[in-house]
C-alpha cells in the first residue's frame, strides 16, 4: 500500500502512551488565543486537548481526517491586505504538525488549512491565505492525529505570495516574494524537485536558501557550504549547509531539505551513512529470500492496515521474503504478510536494505503494533513474544522521501523471521468470568499478555476502545463511596471501568474514566458510590497499551465532586453558579444526542445541577467567560435522560451556552462536562431570566434603552447585539481596522465623581472588544473610543475620559469587526482623584480638605478639558480657575 501515514502515526503512540502532559505554549483554546507577529513565533503544543474538525470545509490533504488535533491558539491582526505564509516547515522539531487559519471561533469560518507542507521533513506543514488589513485571523497549531504527541516548534509568519511561472521570476538566489520558481530555469526545477512550494506558490527565503546548496549559480550562501563545498558528507558540519560530494548532498537534500536550508548535522551525515556510498551507503549485503513478494516495484496490491488489495501470506515462520519498496515526497510503499501462531511464539525479524527503513509486527485486525518498531541498520531487528491469534509483517521505508523505482542505491529489501517458543500464559482475570478479586489497596496487574474480550468504545479519548483488558470483581459491604485509579502507579495509559456485570453478558457501566485529572502518562482515577454488592472493575489500555502497573482502591469519601452523578445534583440558582469537574466520571449519555454541536457528541467528565424555574420563561445558562477548558452542556428532564431539552457545545469559542423554554415550579437537570477525555476544570455559570439582563432579552440592545453601569465591576454579553457606531472623522479606535465600534450592547452611566474615568475590558472578555463613550446617543457627542488597550491579551480594551457631575453618559461595548465572536466579559470601572459630586468643597480636586497647590495644579493640567469643571460648562477654564481661587484654604 502506497501511504502508510497511519501505520506512522500508530508508531508514534508507543511514545505517547508514556508521555507526561506539558504545559501548552499558545492559547488553550481559541478565546484564550495569544498575540501572534510576523516573523518567528514559539509554540508547544504538547498537552493540548482541543480538536477542531473541520470535515466538510477544509481539506487537511491526502491523509488522515480533516480534524486539527491538540491545537494551540494564535491571534493575529493583519498588517496589510495581502498573501500571508504561514509554516512550520523544518521547524517543528520533527513532530507531524498540522496548521489552520479562521476568521472567528468556529470551525465554519476556517479559511486554509494543511496537514504536510510540500517539501518540509518529518511533515511539517505550510499554507497561504489571504488577508485583509485590520481583519484579526485566529491561528492553530496542531498535530496530526489525538496520538500525535506534541512539543515546542516555530511557527513563521511571512508575508508575500501570488504567481510567476517556470524559468520565469527573479533572482534564483533571493527570495521573490509574490513569483513562483525564478530566472533559471535548472536551478528552479532542481529546487522545485526538493520544494514543490517553490514553483506553485512562492519563490521565498525558504527557496532561495534551498538555491543556495543545490544551484552553482547561488553557490556559497545560505550560511556556507553547499552542494558541492563545505565539509564532509559523512560527518556533521555545524553552521554549515549542503557537503561537498554533490551527489550524496542532493540525494541527502532531497530526502530532508533542513540539510541544504539551514544546517548538515547529525542526522544528515546519518542518512548520508545510508543513502551515499561514499559513506557506505549501498554496502549492505542483502541476502536472497526463500520467498519472493508478488507485487512489481511501483504496484500496490498488498496493503495490509492501509488497505489496497490482498495481502500475502507469510510462508514460513523461519524463512525469508525478499521484495522492493520505494517512496516520493508523500506516498511510501508498505508490504503486508499475514500469519498466524496458535500458542507463544517468539519472532525475530531482521530486515535489510540500503534505503533507510524499519519493520514491525501488527495484530490483524486491530492494526496496533505488538511492542515496538525495528531498530538498526542492515539489518533493522525486532523481538517479540506473541500470543495465540493472526497477525501482519511489515515492511516500508522509514522516510517519505524520493525513493523511486531504479533509485540508485536500489529497492531491494530481504526479511528473515526466525521463531521460537515463549512464555505468553494469559494473566489472571483476563476473562470476566474468570476475574481476580480485588481488596481495599494495591491490586498488582500486567497485560502484556492478555486478550481483548471486550473492545467496544466506552469512554476512551476519541472514542478509542480501550484492549488488552483485565477484570477485577470487587465486593462491596458497606455502601459507601469508593476511587479506583492507576493514578499512584502512573506506569501507563489505561482506562478504568466499573460494571454491575460482565460487559458482554448484560452488564451495565456504571462509571467509567480514561484519563485521570494531573494524573501522569494519561493513567486512571475515578470515583463514586457504591451499594452493598458485588461490581467488575475492567482495566485496560488506550489504544493497545500494556504494561505492569497497580490498580489502587479506597473507601471514603470520593475525590470527585459530590454532584458527580445525575441522582446527586445540586441546588443552582439565578445568577451565578460555582461548579468544578475535577476528578469527575461520566455519568450522562456518551455520546450525547448528535444535534448539540458540529464536532460529535462527545460528553466527558460531568457534574449535575438542579434547577427550579422560578416562573414560566425561557431561561438562559451560560459559561461563557466562566470556563477555561473545551466545555459540553445539555439539559436534561430527569435523570432517566432520553432526548435533552436543550445542549450546546460551542457558542463562545470552545465554551457552551444554551437558552431553554421553562414551566415555573419545574426542575431541570443542567449537566456541565468536558469535549475530551482528558478534560477537567472549574469555574462558574450564570442563570438568567431571558427577560433581561446584558444584551440578552433587549435591554442594552439600544442606546435609547441602556443598562445601568456602576463603578467596579459590570458583567455584560453582546449576544443579539447589531448596532454599530461609525466613529470615521470623529474618534479615532487606533492603528487596526475601521473606526466603527461593531455589534454593541449601551450602558448608562451617572458619574457621582467628576474626574478621570478607567473603563475596562482588559484581560476579563473572551472575545476582541472595542469601547467608546459619548454624552448623548448622537454619534458627535463621542468623548472617547479604544480598540486594544496597551499590554491586553486577545485585543481587549482600556479606555480613558474626563468626566463630569451632572451628565448622563453612553458607554458602548462592542467588537472589532462585524464577524467579531458576540461573547461575554467584564467592563470595569475606576476614577483616579475623582471629586464627589455635589461637595460642598468642589474646587478640592484632590479631596485633602484643602484648596491648594495641588489642586491648581490639576486644574491646570486639564485646561480645556472637562476633567476640573467646576461650574458645570463642560469645559475647564477662567471661570473654574476664578471659582478656586475664591476657595483658597480650608473647605468649609
Amino acid at each position: 500500500m502506497l501511504n502508510n501515514r497511519t501505520l506512522w502515526v500508530v508508531a508514534g503512540s508507543l511514545a505517547t502512551c508514556t508521555a507526561a502532559i506539558a504545559s501548552a505554549q499558545g492559547g488553550a483554546s481559541c478565546a484564550q488565543a495569544v498575540a501572534a507577529i510576523v516573523g518567528d513565533n514559539a509554540y508547544n503544543n504538547a498537552g493540548a486537548t482541543v480538536d477542531v474538525d473541520y470535515a466538510g470545509l477544509c481539506d487537511m490533504g491526502q491523509f488522515g481526517t480533516d480534524t486539527n488535533f491538540n491545537a494551540v491558539w494564535f491571534v493575529w491582526t493583519a498588517t496589510a491586505t495581502d498573501v500571508f505564509t504561514l509554516s512550520t516547515c523544518n521547524t517543528a522539531g520533527g513532530i507531524d504538525t498540522r496548521l489552520s487559519v479562521q476568521t472567528g471561533c468556529t470551525a465554519d469560518t476556517v479559511i486554509a488549512c494543511n496537514d504536510d507542507g510540500a517539501g518540509c521533513a518529518n511533515f511539517s506543514s505550510k499554507l497561504t491565505f489571504s488577508a485583509s488589513q485590520g481583519t484579526a485571523y485566529y491561528i492553530a497549531v496542531g498535530v496530526y492525529s489525538a496520538t500525535t504527541v506534541g512539543g515546542p516548534g516555530t511557527m513563521a509568519l511571512t508575508q508575500g505570495g501570488g504567481g510567476g511561472g517556470g524559468g520565469g521570476g527573479g533572482d534564483c538566489c533571493v527570495a521573490n516574494p509574490g513569483t513562483t520558481c525564478c530566472s533559471d530555469q535548472t536551478c528552479c526545477d532542481t529546487v522545485c524537485a526538493v520544494d514543490p512550494y517553490c514553483c506553485a506558490t512562492e519563490w521565498d527565503q525558504f527557496c532561495a536558501d534551498a538555491a543556495a546548496t543545490l544551484c552553482p549559480a547561488c553557490a556559497g550562501g545560505g550560511g556556507g557550504g553547499g552542494c558541492g563545498s563545505g565539509g564532509d558528507c559523512c560527518v556533521a558540519n555545524p553552521g554549515t549547509t549542503g557537503c561537498a560530494d554533490q551527489t550524496c548532498c542532493e540525494t541527502v537534500c532531497a530526502a530532508d531539505p533542513y540539510c541544504c536550508a539551514t544546517e548538515w548535522d547529525q542526522i544528515c551525515a546519518n542518512q548520508a551513512a545510508t543513502l551515499c556510498e561514499a559513506c557506505g551507503g549501498g554496502s549492505c549485503d542483502i541476502p536472497a529470500g526463500s520467498q519472493v513478494e508478488q507485487e512489481a516495484c511501483g504496484d500496490d496490491s498488498n496493503g495490509g492496515c492501509n488497505g489496497g488489495g490482498a495481502n500475502e501470506p507469510l510462508n514460513s515462520l523461519n524463512g525469508s521474503v525478499s521484495g522492493t519498496f520505494w517512496a516520493s515526497t508523500s506516498l511510501r510503499d508498505t508490504d503486508w504478510y499475514t500469519f498466524s501462531v496458535a500458542s507463544g511464539t517468539e519472532l525475530t525479524l531482521s530486515l535489510f536494505s540500503n534505503l533507510p527503513s524499519f519493520c514491525a509486527i501488527v495484530e490483524n485486525p486491530g492494526c496496533t503494533i505488538v511492542g515496538s518498531v525495528s531498530t538498526g541498520n542492515c539489518p533493522s531487528t525486532l523481538t517479540a513474544c506473541l500470543g495465540p491469534g493472526d497477525y501482519y509483517v511489515v515492511c516500508l521505508p522509514s522516510q517519505f522521501a524520493e525513493f523511486p523505482c531504479g533509485f540508485a542505491l536500489g529497492n531491494e529489501y530481504t526479511i528473515t523471521v526466525a521463531s521460537t517458543s515463549c512464555d505468553f500464559t494469559p494473566p489472571a482475570g483476563d476473562t470476566c468470568d474468570a476475574p481476580v478479586v480485588a481488596t481495599i489497596g494495591s491490586n498488582a496487574f500486567d497485560n502484556t499478555t492478555a486478550s481483548t474480550q471486550f473492545g467496544e468504545p466506552t469512554c476512551g479519548f476519541q472514542g478509542t476502545a480501550f484492549t488488552k483488558d483485565v477484570f477485577y470483581s470487587f465486593t462491596v459491604t458497606a455502601e459507601d463511596g469508593y476511587t479506583f485509579e492507576t493514578c499512584t502507579a502512573g506506569t501507563m495509559d489505561t482506562g478504568i471501568e466499573v460494571w454491575d456485570g460482565c460487559p458482554d453478558a448484560g452488564g451495565s457501566l456504571l462509571a467509567c474514566n480514561d484519563d485521570g485529572p494531573g494524573c501522569p502518562n494519561f493513567s486512571s482515577q475515578l470515583s463514586t458510590f457504591l451499594s452493598v454488592g458485588t461490581y467488575i472493575i475492567r482495566v485496560g489500555g488506550w489504544g493497545g497499551d500494556t504494561g505492569a502497573s497497580v490498580l489502587e482502591i479506597s473507601q471514603g469519601a470520593p475525590v470527585g465532586p459530590e454532584n458527580d452523578n445525575c441522582s446527586d445534583a445540586i441546588a443552582a440558582v439565578l445568577g451565578s453558579n460555582d461548579f468544578s469537574t475535577t476528578g469527575s466520571t461520566t455519568d450522562g449519555p456518551n455520546p450525547t444526542d448528535a444535534s448539540c454541536g458540529a464536532f460529535g457528541g462527545a460528553f466527558y467528565n460531568d457534574v449535575w445541577f438542579d434547577f427550579a424555574a422560578p416562573a414560566t420563561s425561557t431561561f438562559k445558562v451560560s459559561l461563557c467567560g466562566g470556563a477555561t477548558f473545551d466545555t459540553r452542556l445539555d439539559i436534561y428532564a430527569d435523570c432517566n435522560f432520553g432526548v435533552p431539552v436543550a445542549c450546546n457545545d460551542d457558542s463562545c469559542g470552545l465554551v457552551s451556552e444554551v437558552s431553554f423554554a421553562a414551566t415555573s415550579g419545574t426542575t431541570y437537570k443542567i449537566r456541565i462536562g468536558a469535549y475530551g477525555a482528558a478534560g477537567f476544570g472549574s469555574g462558574t455559570f450564570i442563570i438568567t431570566n431571558e427577560g433581561g439582563g446584558g444584551g440578552g432579552g433587549g435591554q442594552g440592545l439600544t442606546c435609547g434603552d441602556p443598562l445601568t453601569l456602576v463603578a467596579g465591576d459590570n458583567a455584560f454579553s453582546r449576544t443579539g447585539a447589531t448596532v454599530d457606531l461609525d466613529y470615521a472623522g470623529l474618534c479615532d479606535m487606533g492603528q487596526f481596522g475601521t473606526d466603527t465600534n461593531f455589534n454593541c450592547v449601551f450602558f448608562v452611566f451617572s458619574p457621582e465623581q467628576s474626574g478621570l474615568y478607567t473603563f475596562s475590558t482588559c484581560n476579563t472578555a473572551n472575545h476582541d472588544t472595542r469601547l467608546s463613550i459619548q454624552t448623548s446617543c448622537d454619534l458627535s457627542t463621542v468623548v472617547a473610543c479604544n480598540d486594544d488597550g496597551t499590554g491586553c491579551a486577545g485585543f481587549t480594551s482600556i479606555m480613558e475620559a474626563e468626566l463630569a457631575c451632572g451628565v448622563d453618559y453612553i458607554v458602548a461595548v462592542g467588537g472589532y469587526s462585524a464577524t467579531t465572536a458576540l461573547g461575554t466579559g467584564t467592563l470595569n470601572v475606576s476614577v483616579a482623584n475623582g471629586q464627589q459630586c455635589g461637595s460642598n468643597c468642589p474646587a478640592d480636586i484632590d479631596n485633602d480638605g484643602v484648596v491648594g497647590g495641588t489642586d491648581l495644579t490639576a486644574l491646570l493640567s486639564s485646561w480645556g478639558t472637562g476633567g476640573a469643571d467646576l461650574d458645570g460648562d463642560g469645559t475647564t477654564g477662567g471661570t473654574d480657575l476664578t471659582i478656586m481661587l475664591g476657595s483658597w484654604g480650608a473647605c468649609p
